[in-house]
């Protein structure tokens, strides 16, 4: 089957190693426990050091690895990140100085504890790699069929993405960035849970980042604020059901958001009980998913004034 969205996969040592940082300052869990026991050190002096700055630490590895993705100088992309988490100029150059230095250990590290890298990232993604030229096609085409109810346009996927092979650190993980192009992957050499197959994940990357380009407006932010990161979950479940990926009773909608970091489990199951609905009324996807806002909304906890 010919593919409908040309994937130009890369391996990625540069980005695996701000990869890595961010799995160990951001996520609660770390599969490599040396990795993150020798990150550990540099990554938190440089949360210490946004802390006490008063700095957004979530906006500021989310950047970073956005401006790693993108080959920048990790000079650039320290003081681009520090900018986007509020560092003003007056704080910059002293805080990019010290934040700088612990990105060149952490590079350090990654240098020591993988010295070929780059040859185990490609061995370690070739049967991602084969098994997305195997399924991936015909799962897009599928995903594409149910958004657009038979009718996508012609323009619905990006003509080329670069699929950025990351050395695992957190058991399966990944990210987009559409404005780019791109997505990057934990290169996996089986999957994290076999109920949830590794090439789910990369069909949900490549949708999610569709979605992203035909929703944003001028400023580059979505345009919309119906949930369709939520949404995709169950819809590539369901075509990879169709294909007997996953199974189709009960669908692993828990399971696929917490393996591909979508929302919490309340939202999961949120979405689960959303889903089921959505098969019986077949309403039009755009109605259904402020069906799912209202949904989640009812669920939110309240946010006590004093945290305000």
């Amino acid at each position: 089957m010919a593919a409908i969205v040309n994937v130009k996969w890369k391996a990625q040592p540069r980005l695996s190693a701000i990869h890595a940082a961010y799995v160990v300052a951001t996520s609660e869990r770390c599969s490599d426990s040396k990795t993150e026991s020798m990150l550990a050190p540099a990554v938190t002096d440089i949360n210490r050091r946004l802390l006490s700055a008063s700095l957004d630490m979530g906006v500021f590895w989310r950047r970073l690895i956005l401006e790693a993705a993108d080959d920048r100088d990790d000079q650039a992309a320290c003081e681009i990140a520090l900018a986007a988490a509020g560092c003003s100029e007056l704080q910059l150059d002293s805080t990019s100085s010290i934040v700088l230095n612990r990105i060149r250990d952490c590079r350090t590290v990654m240098t020591q504890r993988f010295p070929k890298l780059a040859e185990q990232l490609e061995l370690r993604g070739r049967p991602l790699i084969e098994r997305f030229e195997a399924y991936g096609p015909g799962l897009l085409r599928a995903v594409a069929d149910f958004v657009w109810d038979k009718s996508p346009p012609k323009d619905w996927w990006p003509t080329r993405l670069d699929g950025m092979l990351v050395q695992p650190v957190l058991g399966g993980d990944g990210g987009t960035d559409p404005d780019n192009s791109r997505f990057w992957i934990e290169a996996m050499l089986t999957d994290a849970d076999p109920a949830v197959p590794e090439v789910l994940r990369v069909v949900y990357l490549i949708t999610d980042a569709a979605i992203a380009r035909h929703t944003r407006g001028v400023s580059g932010e979505r345009s919309t604020s119906l949930p369709w990161s939520l949404a995709v979950v169950p819809i590539v479940l369901t075509v990879a059901a169709e294909l007997e990926l996953v199974r189709r009773e009960p669908l692993p909608v828990e399971a696929a958001c917490r393996l591909w970091r979508v929302g919490d489990l309340t939202t999961s199951r949120v979405l689960a009980d959303w889903w089921s609905d959505y098969l019986l009324s077949r309403s039009p996807l755009p109605v259904a998913l402020k069906s799912l806002d209202r949904m989640l909304a009812e669920h939110r906890p309240l946010i006590p004034l004093k945290d305000v």
